[in-house]
């Protein structure tokens, strides 16, 4: 069966099933993550990539549906303005379907991430999102740096009191990849994103839709416009 522009595999260890259409956007680093992710990586079957289709609420939750798809891969294009705008259909395509959708920037140079990082307040994060980056970072070989910031008008955590809470939540993930934790103390969302991604150099940005971080630094407007210091994908998890 033909799809227009639908990449639809299965991932199952040992046991692929037929590539059911080859055409891609055009995108080389999507194309590249997807196939190396699906016949390299070893991902468990519940997670299945789609990508360089038109996103379109309808479109994505048929395929979702019909092919169990885990997660969502899309390339994302400046402007005319050359801003790199995250359009509302793109957010309601993976908050309707329950995907976490990753934006791969349009000239974002192929490799498999070693460096992830999820800002966070590990007090309201969903453990699902981290046994999902413990599942991703293992079938790359990646790191995952837990970066917690408080929210907005609350208190930071004590060190040893987020340690804890760090230790806690890593092994409800069923941790097998290599955590990494910082308790940070910058309340500037955006300064504070910028440091672990230029300055730790950090290659995949992490974040939860429209909560706290998200907003802080993309704003609270659609389409919502990603920072020109953030040159790196992002990988969004529906609420």
């Amino acid at each position: 069966m033909k799809r227009k522009n639908l990449i639809a595999k299965e991932l199952t260890v040992g046991h692929c099933s037929e590539e059911i259409e080859v055409s891609v956007d055009g995108s080389g680093a999507v194309s590249k993550f997807d196939s190396g992710l699906t016949w390299n990586g070893g991902l468990p079957s519940q997670v299945r990539f789609i990508a360089g289709i038109d996103f379109a609420v309808g479109n994505v939750l048929s395929i979702v549906e019909e092919f169990e798809i885990g997660m969502l891969v899309m390339g994302l294009t400046p402007n005319s303005e050359g801003v790199k705008l995250i359009e509302a259909e793109t957010i309601k395509c993976a908050t309707k379907s329950g995907c976490p959708i990753l934006l791969i920037p349009e000239k974002f140079e192929f490799k498999y991430f070693k460096k992830i990082v999820y800002p966070t307040d590990l007090r309201y994060s969903p453990h699902e999102i981290l046994s999902f980056l413990n599942q991703l970072a293992e079938s790359v070989n990646a790191s995952i740096l837990i970066a917690n910031i408080a929210l907005r008008g609350l208190p930071f955590m004590e060190d040893s009191y987020a340690v804890t809470i760090f230790k806690e939540a890593i092994s409800k993930s069923g941790k097998r990849a290599q955590f990494y934790f910082n308790n940070v103390r910058e309340r500037d969302v955006p300064r504070a994103i910028d440091v672990l991604i230029n300055g730790m150099n950090n290659d995949l940005l992490v974040l939860m839709n429209n909560r706290f971080h998200f907003n802080e630094l993309l704003g609270y407007s659609k389409p919502y416009a990603v920072p020109s210091n953030i040159r790196v994908p992002l990988l969004i998890f529906p609420t």
